[in-house]
């Protein structure tokens, strides 16, 4: 006879696995057979891509992928950029390739390589399609739903939480979806016959923004993009669909406030046009609810805008102790908003007791009339603080933006001032970042402000809000209220240690949580979703602030299979951290 503790406990037991809906994944019993994975194959302008290894594979002796000349090439190529976009196998950040099990160990597949390592699959995809048509993507969200797989979407894979891969996952790789079309009369689908023409373009979802820049340049036009060294971050879709703020912002908007139109494949498989006319509750969550939550973005169409000439100012200064530097910092935060209303904007560095400054204006000389004493005048205060070393405080004028991001972030040996470009992709990388509203970034706080960025060991701060961006109503995109009420945002990027990735996130997290206590969600604060940070609670407010609840009740009803979830997406409360499995 069964003891009634043991029965009770297998009920228990009973219950708790039926309460768990899971995806099927490479072994299980319900994952498609070789010849099932054949005829979807047939479905596609290209084959699927079958038994996918990380990039380090091939050099691991022991490993049925060992090639060594194969492995020198991957040697070469594991801190390129653009082959790490193209691959089906890389993201730019390969801590995200890893999996962290519930014990804690870390299993992925690393250069360098020893006699004895293991290549572990990690969080690489083990299929994955290359689109090219909006076919393919069709066949696939069939072929995931009919058979429960757990689907991933990489464009570049610059994402800072590796949600592009996953485990046991069928990638949609849209890299490949690369063309561009200017037009000087674009009206959105849907629109009245009377709504006028304007300066435009549509860009397929893989394309870059070095490339459209320069695109657009040549055509005497410019976009507020991605600050993107080296031009590698895809212009089109998670850039965009999570916010998308720009050093440009202050004078056009946020890429969300740029958005003409889009076109998706939605989780039923059909495919849209979406704007303001057509679809527009879908047209707002995908302005900042995050990528590939509401649907599979073929193409972007955003408004151009005359290019001007530029001032840049940039500047150096180093502390030769924890006081000078303290110092230093609580004199630029004195100076912050007033930089910012003479029509600045900007990239402020903050490491090893330095603080840089590339900053842009409008016009040479500036537009605005008050630009360049504003800033002599904060560059002339940290000259007279004591035990600090001002080495680089210039003005340099451009013809355009693109002459800037020539000079200085596709190639930054022409350039001045901070390296932007070096170390981009390749290297681990973990964060957390908080959007401050203005009130907190007032003279008034600067001491409190100082003090704080005094202990996050390597701090990146975008004065990427105020002028235009606020200029946009708080609930006309999904993206944060947060953007429209603050100046900067302030990103920590501690040093990871490969053997303990979780320790630098916990870092990066504590490094932020004073910036969060000063400005939380109710007081104006919020996250950026492209500069996330994994251990993250309360995300929800954090990403959408008062926004989740719709986007909660748009995706429930656009995706009722759960097809498109991400980790901290949209309506990923049930599903553990690697979407794996879902609690109902």
């Amino acid at each position: 006879m069964v003891p009634s503790f043991l029965l009770s406990s297998l009920a228990l037991v009973a219950l708790v696995a039926a309460s768990q809906q899971c995806k099927c994944l490479p072994g299980d019993s319900c994952f498609p057979d070789s010849a099932t994975w054949a005829e979807f194959s047939k479905t596609l302008s290209s084959p699927v891509i079958s038994g996918i290894r990380p990039l380090a594979s091939v050099c691991y002796s022991d490993d049925a992928t060992y090639n060594a000349s194969a492995c020198m090439m991957a040697n070469a190529s594991q801190y390129d950029a653009l082959y790490r976009g193209a691959n089906v196998n890389t993201l730019q950040y390969p801590n995200f390739e890893e999996l962290i099990t519930s014990n804690g160990t870390v299993e992925g597949c690393p250069f360098p390589v020893s006699s004895t390592d293991v290549c572990y699959q990690g969080r690489v995809p083990s299929y994955a399609v290359n689109v090219s048509t909006v076919q393919d993507i069709q066949s696939t969200l069939q072929f995931a739903t009919k058979y429960n797989l757990h689907l991933v979407v990489k464009n570049t894979g610059h994402e800072l939480m590796g949600r592009a891969f996953g485990v046991g996952s069928l990638e949609l790789h849209t890299y490949f979806l690369n063309s561009t079309n200017f037009t000087d009369n674009f009206v959105p689908t849907g629109a009245p016959d009377d709504t006028p023409g304007q300066y435009a373009v549509t860009v397929g979802a893989g394309v870059q923004w070095g490339i459209l820049y320069a695109e657009a340049d040549q055509r005497g036009r410019v976009l507020g993009g991605g600050f993107s060294p080296g031009g590698t971050v895809g212009a089109a879709a998670g850039y965009v669909l999570g916010g998308g703020h720009s050093v440009l912002a202050p004078f056009y908007g946020l890429a969300v406030d740029n958005v003409l139109q889009f076109t998706a494949v939605i989780p039923n498989g059909s495919y849209v046009t979406v704007n303001q006319y057509s679809h527009p509750d879908l047209f707002w969550a995908l302005r900042g609810g995050g990528g590939p939550s509401f649907g599979i973005v073929t193409s972007t169409t955003y408004k151009t805008h005359p290019s001007v000439p530029i001032t840049t100012a940039f500047y150096t200064a180093t502390a030769n102790s924890s006081t000078a530097y303290n110092d230093l910092l609580e004199t630029w935060f004195q100076f912050h908003n007033e930089v910012s209303d003479a029509g600045w904007s900007g990239v402020w560095p903050f490491v090893e007791d330095s603080l840089y400054l590339t900053f842009f204006a409008q016009g040479t000389p500036p537009y605005s009339p008050t630009a360049n004493s504003t800033m002599e005048s904060f560059f002339a205060a940290s000259r007279a603080i004591p035990g600090v070393n001002v080495t680089l405080a210039i003005s340099v004028p451009y013809p355009s933006f693109e002459a800037f991001n020539i000079d200085n972030l596709m190639d930054s040996s022409k350039g001045y001032g901070f390296n932007f470009s070096s170390a981009t992709s390749g290297v681990d990388i973990s964060t957390s970042s908080w959007i401050l509203p203005r009130n907190v970034t007032a003279p008034n706080m600067a001491d409190t402000l100082a003090n704080i960025c005094l202990n996050i060991t390597i701090g990146v701060g975008y004065m990427v809000a105020g002028g235009a961006v606020s200029q946009f109503g708080p609930d006309s995109a999904s993206v944060t209220p947060a953007w429209r009420t603050a100046i900067s945002d302030v990103i920590a990027m501690p040093a990871v240690d490969p053997t303990n990735p979780l320790g630098a996130a916990q870092m990066a997290t504590q490094q932020i949580q004073p910036l969060r206590e000063l400005a939380p969600v109710s007081a104006g604060g919020g996250q950026y979703l492209n500069e996330p940070e994994i251990l993250l609670q309360e995300w929800q407010s954090a990403y959408w602030g008062p926004h989740y609840p719709r986007l909660l009740s748009l995706k429930k009803a656009l995706d009722p299979f759960d097809l498109l979830i991400v980790p901290k997406g949209v309506n990923s409360e049930q599903w553990d951290d690697e979407i794996v499995c879902k609690t109902v």
